[in-house]
């Protein structure tokens, strides 16, 4: 087995079919490569450490438990993200059910902030710029924000996306359109595709 594994790559479908099989150590490496960017994913929902370090754990404890009962799949990182935004999707609605505050998936937050990173425009632009994407952001719903994070920072097809947010690969399309069209609105004289760039360019500082 290669020891340099790389999320996304052909290693962790290997690793996968491995794990089906019961292979501890492949169930291992899996953890290793998803639970940090799986818990970086959970603070866009909420700032509740807790309670997203629990759906992660929750998570793979179900993975395990399941294993014999769970199939293949084309793309790791797809379903793991699925299954982890399913999980804590739940644990804060029955969070908000303690205290008498129904949360429905429509109504679930999600909130990202951009990156500074200076290659692609000048440092007095690139702020211009941020400002104005935050606001505009702030202006959008959550499932548009979310569409934009797993498009331009996770790089989801738009199949994966839909299958991620359980809507049609039309409405993936639609969603991110209007995602966009929402932010070109807001956006001034800024273009469309110095936007894409910097979304496609800017990382998030992890």
């Amino acid at each position: 087995m290669p020891s340099k594994l790389k999320i996304g790559g052909v290693n962790e479908v290997y690793l996968w079919s491995e794990y089906l099989k019961g292979d501890e150590n492949s169930f291992k490496h899996i953890y290793e490569l998803y639970s940090s960017p799986l818990l970086r994913y959970g603070f866009k929902f909420t700032q509740d450490e807790d309670l997203i370090a629990e759906a992660v754990q929750d998570l793979f404890v179900k993975l395990w438990k399941n294993r014999k009962t769970i199939g293949e799949t084309p793309s790791v990182k797809n379903y793991l993200y699925k299954s982890f935004r399913r999980v804590l999707i739940e644990k804060l609605q029955f969070s908000a059910r303690t205290i008498a505050f129904p949360i429905t998936d429509e109504i679930i937050q999600f909130n990202f902030e951009l990156g500074h990173d200076h290659v692609l425009i000048r440092k007095e632009r690139l702020s211009q710029l941020q400002a104005s994407l935050e606001k505009a952001l702030s202006q959008m719903s959550d499932k548009q924000r979310e569409v934009i994070y797993l498009k331009y920072y996770e790089d989801m097809s738009y199949e994966e996306i839909a299958e991620m947010m359980d809507i049609t690969t039309k409405g993936a399309y639609k969603l991110l359109y209007r995602a966009l069209d929402s932010l070109r609105e807001n956006l001034g004289g800024f273009t469309m595709l110095l936007l894409i760039l910097v979304f496609q360019k800017l990382k998030m500082p992890w």
